[in-house]
Formats: structure tokens, sequence, C-alpha cells
């Protein structure tokens, strides 16, 4: 099944690179190895198929392939409303009811682990432009449920905001009372903002550390209604955090950047993840060369790269088992990684020109990851020799971890006929190893510059 109906990407292999090929009477370019990549117009409803003629002096081969093709959409019909005024009730031990308003409480509160790993991802809806995510809510954060009634928000007060500072990070303690509370973490170039929501009554504070701090500058406080703001002044940029929540205290611990000592070598003594991305899922290339295959052999090189120079690497596996997607951020963070690099291919989604969307990009999730995805990226481009797809915020799961700069590559596009045959070779796999790690060196060493 399609989900296009004007044209549309088809590859594969005709096993042979002194074959010509047609598809639906078009002429289609065949590669050395034999590999494919055509974009046609979609068949009409009368003929829903591709018919596929391969030829060579040896002989034809011919091949019908059927598609089902989307319907026409119907504009005419108006979408129902939701039924707003009665909807189903929630379970009834989930619930909080005061004054007209649910609140509902997330997760399991009785969990034992008491760190981000278990938190809630909350979007906002409507969706603001240029984001699809906002808070992070941990188990028993009563929220607002909006259309059912008979509901009391919590209020929670806050103590004595106290600072304690250690070698790797600062802590900020708020001890307060009530459950959990709803928060949003936003970042500037020196700063990190702490918003708690179902706050009455916040004092104000103004917070400098004693003696001088050379990473912490101050933190101060500004209370609303029913909220209050808690903002972290740095003398250096956000590097990562953790928020925990544990018997009535939020603790929101600040990490130090790594001291860089050796400038030639800026990652030694640095624990570095490294995730070659997928099993399970993950695209396939025209000869049938599996992401999750290509990037585990980079994975490997890039490892081998790193230990080299005196990097400690944890890698997220080195096998071809699957690994749960929530997991390998976990993997990075209970490692105490100072970076978390999450290595794949791309492939395109029905109705775009591979032959014209194809390069080399890089994700991140959180602001303090941008410096480490764009030195990446750079590196990246001139190793693969691809097209600039640029530095890009997506919402992957693999890149929220929020205790390290955490990034994703896409070093090349597997469904493209040349780069699969490249990615099949030990020197263009070493080539996007290589392209990390001196994204990597190029970052760490740029700390060490930092005023």
């Amino acid at each position: 099944m399609l989900t296009v109906r004007d044209s549309n990407f088809i590859f594969g292999s005709v096993g042979s690179g002194d074959a010509a090929l047609r598809i639906n009477g078009v002429a289609i370019p065949v590669w050395p190895n034999g590999a494919f990549m055509g974009w046609l117009a979609v068949p009409p409803d009368s003929a829903p198929r591709y018919e596929i003629v391969a030829g060579n002096k040896a002989g034809v081969a011919r091949l019908s392939l059927p598609i089902r093709i989307p319907p026409v959409a119907d504009t005419t019909r108006r979408e129902q409303p939701a039924d707003t005024l009665n909807p189903p009730p929630p379970p009834p031990d989930s619930l909080v009811t005061v004054a007209g308003n649910v609140y509902v409480a997330l997760g399991n509160p009785s969990s034992v682990v008491d760190d981000t790993d278990r938190v809630t991802i909350a979007m906002p809806e409507p969706r603001e432009s240029g984001q699809v995510y906002k808070w992070f809510l941990f188990p028993g954060t009563r929220v607002k449920a909006t259309g059912y009634s008979d509901t009391i928000a919590p209020v929670r007060r806050v103590g004595a905001v106290r600072l304690e500072p250690a070698a790797e990070w600062v802590d900020v303690v708020i001890p307060m009372t009530g459950p959990p509370p709803p928060y949003l973490v936003e970042q500037t170039n020196r700063s990190i903002s702490l918003l708690l929501y179902g706050v009455k009554n916040a004092p104000v504070i103004s917070m400098m550390p004693q003696p001088t701090d050379a990473y912490l500058n101050s933190v101060s406080s500004t209370p609303e209604s029913d909220r209050v703001r808690y903002t972290i002044n740095l003398r250096s940029a956000p590097y990562g955090y953790l928020a925990l929540w544990k018997s009535g205290i939020l603790t929101f611990r600040v990490r130090r950047p790594p001291h860089i000592a050796d400038m030639t070598f800026p990652l030694r003594g640095l624990t570095i993840t490294v995730d070659p991305g997928h099993p399970p899922a993950g695209a396939t290339g025209p000869t049938e060369l599996y992401e999750g295959e290509a990037v585990l052999a980079v994975g490997l090189k890039l490892r081998d790269l790193l230990v080299a120079r005196g990097v400690n690497v944890v890698m997220t596996r080195t096998t071809m088992d699957p690994v749960d997607l929530g997991l390998r951020p976990i993997i990075g963070r209970r490692a105490n990684s100072h970076a978390f690099v999450s290595i794949h291919l791309d492939a395109e989604s029905d109705g775009k020109n591979p032959l014209v969307t194809n390069g080399t990009w890089t994700l991140y999730f959180w602001p303090h990851s941008i410096p480490l995805a764009q030195a990446t990226q750079n590196e990246l481009l001139q190793e693969m020799g691809l097209h600039d797809k640029g530095v890009r915020f997506q919402n992957i799961a693999v890149a929220r971890g929020t205790w390290m700069p955490s990034i994703l590559t896409e070093g090349a596009f597997i469904i493209m006929p040349d780069q699969e045959a490249a990615l099949r070779t030990s020197a263009y796999q070493e080539a996007y190893a290589r392209g990390i790690l001196k994204g990597l060196e190029s970052y760490f060493a740029s700390l060490a510059q930092t005023p």
C-alpha cells in the first residue's frame, strides 16, 4: 500500500550491472553492482502495478509487481468533533477530584528507580511551532485532564533551597510538600531555567556558592501565583543535568563539563557511549544490506579508534541481537558517559525523491547537544563527501537523555545504490567512524578553550 498518489521511488537490484532496466516503460539507471533507484509516477488506478523488465545479452527477465493505491481523499465530508461533554472516565485510583477539574496521576509512584529513566514525556496540544515536546514528569505527578469534572489541584510549598556542590556536579536541592511537580527545563548559552508548576508562595532566593564556584555563578528565583522559576546562571555553556525526586525533595543536578588537560588528545580519560542503531527495525538497501548490520561495523571501527586515544568506550551492542530503544540512552547515563552518539543510515518515506533528498545530517534533542552535533556534522561532511542536510532538532528517543550531550548521526542513505555499495566497504565504514571521532575531538577540545 502506497501513501501517495503522485510520484514515488522504487529501488532494488537486477543482479547484474550490465543489464538495462525499464519500469512501466521508463528507463531506470542501473549501478555497476546491479542496484537501481527510480523515481516514477504512481501507476493509475486502472493498472495498479509496476511492470519491470530487465535484460542483457543473456536474456530478459520480467516481473509484475502489484501495489495498492490510496483512494482519492473525500473533501466533502467533515470530521465529527470528539465528545468532550461525556468522555469516558479514567480509572478512579489515578484521580484526585476537586473544584470541577480532574488531575490524573501519571506513572507508578511506587517505582524504586529515583532518576529520570522513569519520567513521562508530555507534549503540548495544540503543538507549538517547532516543538513536539514540553514537559518531563515524574511518576506520581498529577496533571489536569481537560473535559472531566470533580477535582482538586495539588498545592505544594517550597522549603529552604540549598546548594550542594560536588566534584562532578552541583545540586540545587528544593524540598517541598505534596506530590512531585510538573517541570519545564529551558536553556540559554550561559544558564538553565527550571520552572516548577503548582507551587504556592515560593520564597524569593538569590544564592551564590561559597567559596566562588568555577562553574556555577548564581541561583535566583522568580515566584508567580502558582509556579516558580529557578534560574541557574553558569560561567560557561550548559553541559548536562538530571532532575531527581525522592521523599519530598526535588534535586536538580547540574553537571560540570569535564576538565580537558591535553589539547592534543582531548578525549583521553573520557567515557563515550557508542550506539549502533537498530535492530529492531531499520532500513534496507537495494541489494539487501541491512542498516543494523552496516552501522554495527561502523560502531566497532569507532570503538577501536576511540580506544586507541585512551577513551573508555561503552557499546550499547556488539552483536546483531536487538536492544530496546529506551534502554540505549540509559546505558550511557548509567556509565556516566561524557557523550552519547547513535549511528544510523537514512532512508526516505513515500512521495519523497531520495535522488534529491539524500545526504548527511546530524540530529539532536536538547540545546546543550547542538555544539557536539555541529562539530560532528562538519567532520562527517569532509569524510563522507555527501550533500549537507544540516544539523536539526528531532524528537528522537535515543537523544533525549539530559546528563550528557547526545546526538544521532545519519551519515548516508542506505537506499541509494552508490552509497549502499560504499557502505559495504571497510574504507567507507572507517570514513564514517573517523568523522564521528573528529567531531568528538573538536567538541571536547572546544571546552578547554571556552573562557
